[in-house]
């Protein structure tokens, strides 16, 4: 059974075969770990994504499919699971860069295309704001401006800052959940940190 390929194991777990699962586990737990931590940077937290990718995977044996390899679509999978994370906030993750970074550099054309999509509605829902609010979001999130440096360029109190950064915050977060893009969380991590 070792020997047999992803589709092959994927089809006898279908039918319940436990001893398939566990060959594509072995076969693709430590890959996994190491592209997750890769995310997190939290040996504990990248545990508890593989324990729920692999809970998913097994809850859902009846309609997993694969060509050749299985690892495209358990990357998704984790990826997902780091990004529900982070928006449930129960993953802190170390640098919003750092993490964008890898997410780019490991996510399919397919998922390059949905952050361009997402880049466009962020861009088109701060059209929509008023220009205080969409200053200090902008000046936060795309020149890495402190409250205090935004306060004193724009002429408002520190607090006034914070509130338009919070209410911007909560209508792009509206916005992407109407259009159902999960990855929104990426481009708004460094504003969340800052407000924490």
């Amino acid at each position: 059974m070792i020997n047999q390929s992803d589709q092959a194991l994927l089809e006898a777990m279908a039918l319940g075969d436990e001893d398939a699962f566990h060959v594509l586990f072995n076969r693709y737990w430590k890959k996994l770990f190491s592209f997750v931590y890769r995310l997190t940077q939290d040996e504990s937290q990248t545990k508890d994504i593989l324990q729920d990718v692999f809970l998913y995977i097994w809850k859902n044996r009846e309609v997993l499919y694969a060509q050749e390899s299985f690892m495209p679509y358990l990357n998704t999978v984790a990826r997902s699971n780091v990004m529900m994370g982070f928006r449930k906030d129960k993953i802190r993750l170390v640098g919003a860069d750092v993490l964008l970074e890898n997410i780019q550099r490991s996510a399919q054309p397919d998922d390059q295309i949905l952050l361009k999509e997402v880049k466009h509605t962020v861009d088109e829902e701060l059209s929509k704001m008023p220009s205080n609010m969409r200053k200090c979001f902008q000046l936060s999130r795309f020149e890495d401006k402190s409250i205090r440096e935004i306060a004193v360029e724009l002429g408002l109190s520190e607090q006034t800052v914070k509130n338009n950064i919070s209410e911007a915050l909560k209508r792009l977060r509206i916005c992407m959940e109407q259009g159902s893009l999960i990855y929104f969380s990426f481009l708004v991590f460094q504003v969340v940190e800052g407000l924490m």
